[in-house]
Parts: structure tokens; sequence; C-alpha cells
């Protein structure tokens, strides 16, 4: 059985799309709404960071939250999906939609080097779907000598097919905790956390080589 066929479960239609789009996910994991995406992921994790004594994560789970919501309000996101619990915890992980639209007076290549911010961008060959795709590190603030919360962040931004010149897209963002050196005493030792980051951004890819089209609905 490959990799895709372990990890691809139901189908997950996204009626709510400006233009109607399907993926398959992972088995457990479920669409949300945007509205409440950014405390059911403050919930888990900041109750898992006071059990384990880190204030200090604490803290910065709460900035990186904060900084989640104004990310959806900005990008005006639609959908979102979380993969299931393991062993009470959530995986470090969220998908989110947004609808991007390229301006009038910028080529395709030109407005996802801007979009990009320098990153390195390739069209994967994974899927039958014209995409551009990108990875990004970003970091919270912490305290002098302490360990901080990072993410690694894979965009997709998927064309409209279908369209002459279209200038639509949706822009697919994979975002990933990475908890790497980061001690949460109340909890056994966790396994490589670099080596974890990469598994689940490749989950994102084998979600991704599913995104087709839909027809719209008369």
């Amino acid at each position: 059985m490959s990799l895709r066929d372990e990890l691809l479960g139901v189908e997950k239609p996204a009626p709510t799309a400006p233009t109607p789009y399907r993926l398959l996910c992972p088995a457990g994991w479920r669409r949300v709404p945007t509205s409440v995406l950014a405390d059911e992921m403050a919930e888990a994790a900041v109750a898992r960071f006071k059990e384990a004594g880190r204030p200090d994560l604490v803290l910065q789970m709460r900035g990186m939250i904060s900084q989640l919501r104004s990310a959806l309000r900005a990008s005006r996101a639609f959908d979102a999906y979380l993969p299931p619990l393991i062993r009470g915890n959530p995986l470090p992980a969220v998908l989110t939609v947004a609808p991007f639209v390229r301006p009038a007076d910028v080529s395709w290549d030109a407005a996802i080097r801007r979009l990009a911010r320098n990153a390195p961008v390739d069209v994967p060959a994974f899927t039958e779907t014209t995409m551009w795709r990108w990875t990004r590190d970003e970091q919270m603030d912490g305290e002098p000598g302490e360990p901080a919360l990072r993410t690694r962040v894979r965009h997709y931004v998927v064309p409209v097919e279908g369209e002459a010149d279209t200038r639509r897209a949706l822009h697919f963002v994979f975002t990933v905790m990475n908890l790497d050196g980061v001690s949460l005493p109340a909890e056994p030792a966790p396994p490589d956390a670099a080596a974890v980051t990469e598994v689940l951004l490749e989950t994102g890819d084998v979600i991704l080589s599913t995104m087709r089209w839909m027809p719209p609905k008369a």
C-alpha cells in the first residue's frame, strides 16, 4: 500500500468555496469554520503548556493565535482543516484555504514571487492540477535563552481552471508547529520534532495532490 493510500480517508467536498473544489484528507481530519479555528487550536495547546508548567510557551502560543486570527481576517479564509487527536493531544498542524486574485497588471510569475517574499517557488510534480508551492520558516519571540515556538508554513496557490486568462486562485496554507528543543516535563520524551515536522509537511503535499476543481452548481 502506498503512502497516499495509507493517508487518504474520506472525500472532503467544500461547497462553501468561491470556486468549488474537493480534497481527500487523511482519516480523522475534519473541516471546521474559520470563525472557531483559532479558539479550537488555542484551547488544546494552551491547556497542554499550562499542564507542563511552561507559562513562557503559553504566552508565545497566545501571541501565535492572535497572529492567526489577524491572518485569517486579512486573507478572507473560508475553510480550515484540523487533524485528529493522538493520545489526547492534537497533531501540530492546520490547513486553511483563502481566495487570491492576481492584480490585473501583474503576471502570475511576478504575483507569486511577491507573495512568496523571495522564498524558492516550485511547481510540484505530484499532481495534475496546476499549482505553485513554497515553504517558509517563522518563529515567535521568546525569552533570551529559552526555546521559542517555531512553525514551518507550506503555501500552495492553485489558479482556477477553465477561465481564459484567469486572475483567480485559491491559496492553501499548511502550517506545522515545530516543537524541536521544547521540553514539556509532564510528558514523555517526544520523537524527533524535525522529523515529525517533515512527515506532516509531506501530509500536506499528499492532501494537495488530491485537489481538484469541481463544476459550479447550476
